[in-house]
């Protein structure tokens, strides 16, 4: 009799403990990132290690009318040093981030350096904060938490879009 009971009980365990196991080794919403000149919108998806411990894989995806365009692994220890380009139009930079004291298990301060105009080299930068606290990963600028980045173009009367003016950090 008492075998009948317990065996509910570990049956119980092991499926609460598979579920756990299986939402550490999904891939989740880092943040969303749209812009004022297209529609095309972008996603940073990342994915803890097994014991969901530290950020296994991160990813850049693009998407264009609701379809993926493109999927691109980013390697995490690469935001130490120069960085890691996120967007690149003929020889210019536009966004890059980079980090000096990232770390895969508790996150850091990362810097989102955009091009503000082509037409001098001038950038801005921003400070993002990212914490990892075993379970979810977020992100924080200007004191604030946020899930989206709008980028705002910075256009010339006669050139068109010569940089990015601003990027609001949205909620």
């Amino acid at each position: 009799m008492q075998l009948e009971k317990l065996v509910p009980k570990a049956l119980a365990l092991f499926m609460l403990s598979t579920l756990v196991n299986f939402s550490w080794g999904a891939e989740k919403l880092l943040c969303l990132v749209t812009n004022d000149v297209d529609k095309e919108i972008g996603k940073m998806v990342y994915e803890l290690d097994e014991d969901g411990r530290k950020i296994k894989h991160l990813f850049k995806e693009s998407y264009s009318n609701g379809t993926l365009v493109s999927r691109v692994e980013l390697q995490v220890k690469d935001l130490l040093g120069a960085g890691i380009i996120l967007n690149k139009v003929d020889k210019f930079v536009t966004v890059r981030m980079y980090s000096h004291n990232f770390d895969e298990e508790s996150g850091g301060v990362i810097y989102l350096d955009t091009l503000y105009n082509g037409i001098n080299g001038d950038r801005k930068e921003y400070v993002i904060e990212v914490s990892h606290d075993g379970v979810e990963a977020k992100m924080t600028a200007n004191k604030a938490d946020f899930s989206r980045m709008h980028f705002v173009a910075k256009r010339s009367k006669i050139l068109g879009i010569i940089g990015i003016e601003k990027v609001n950090f949205l909620k």
